[in-house]
């Protein structure tokens, strides 16, 4: 064997000792900075925002850490060093994700126009939209104890965060609907400093519609998303989804306004 080539074996024996292989060479400077936004994301960054691309569009039964790892240029053993587990990098994962879609929420509402109506279209249209762009997180973020290894891992970790967060955009949702009732828009956006959960949960009436909103807009939003089996496959759903989704919104508006609080 000839000392260059030895030379080049000992040094891919070295950078597979380190972690380090030969990477994706699509995974440039402009790719990560149209995915998360940062063109230089430190090495868990891209672990994380990686897995959440590829998680979204292959779910839990098609997702491989070992082809993140290859894509990255590094060896599997790294997603330990960086999330203890496979399990524990796609519960980050999903974490990452209901906090960006809450964040989504927020922002579609913030920049809808100033009108009840038009925000709560925003916050049903977005949490439709949203649950699209990530399909394959459906199943972790609803089943989570069906779809993750460590469930138990998930909720030590994230459970009470996760919940933090949906009860302000419940919170939010609620505020969306009594403003629809009052006709004027709160002055205020509704966040971690000024949120009265006493408020909200004080009006049964108000708890039940904004659940009755929620879990109609979730079921849209997976039926949008492909992850509803009988309409899946059916040509007429297909043919009638844009129309069906939108009158869906218009039934759910028509609920609010309609539905007495008092």
């Amino acid at each position: 064997m000839s000392q260059e080539l030895l030379e080049v074996k000992r040094g891919r024996v070295s950078r597979r000792q380190h972690g380090v292989m030969s990477g994706d060479p699509s995974l440039t400077a402009e790719f990560w900075m149209g995915l998360c936004g940062n063109p230089d994301p430190t090495s868990r960054e891209k672990f994380l925002y990686l897995t959440i691309d590829e998680f979204s569009r292959s779910g839990p039964g098609g997702f491989s850490h070992a082809k993140i790892a290859r894509r990255l240029g590094v060896t599997v053993a790294m997603i330990n060093h960086y999330f203890g587990s496979r399990n524990g990098l796609i519960s980050e994962g999903a974490f990452t994700v209901y906090s960006n879609y809450i964040d989504a929420l927020a922002a579609a509402v913030r920049d809808a126009p100033r009108d009840p109506v038009a925000r709560l279209r925003a916050w049903i249209s977005t949490q439709i939209s949203y649950s699209v762009s990530v399909a394959g997180w459906q199943a972790v973020l609803n089943y989570p104890t069906l779809t993750l290894e460590d469930p138990l891992e998930f909720a030590s970790i994230f459970r009470e965060r996760m919940s933090e967060k949906f009860n302000i955009n419940m919170a939010r949702l609620g505020q969306l609907i009594l403003d629809v009732k009052s006709g004027e828009v709160f002055p205020q956006e509704i966040d971690e400093t000024n949120v009265n959960f006493a408020h909200y949960m004080s009006n049964i009436k108000l708890v039940s519609l904004a659940t009755c909103v929620g879990m109609a807009t979730m079921g849209a939003a997976v039926w949008a998303s492909g992850a509803h089996t009988p309409s899946a496959e059916s040509a007429e759903a297909k043919q009638l989804g844009d129309f069906a989704l939108s009158e869906h919104m218009n039934h759910l508006i028509r609920l609010v306004q309609l539905t007495d609080l008092s």
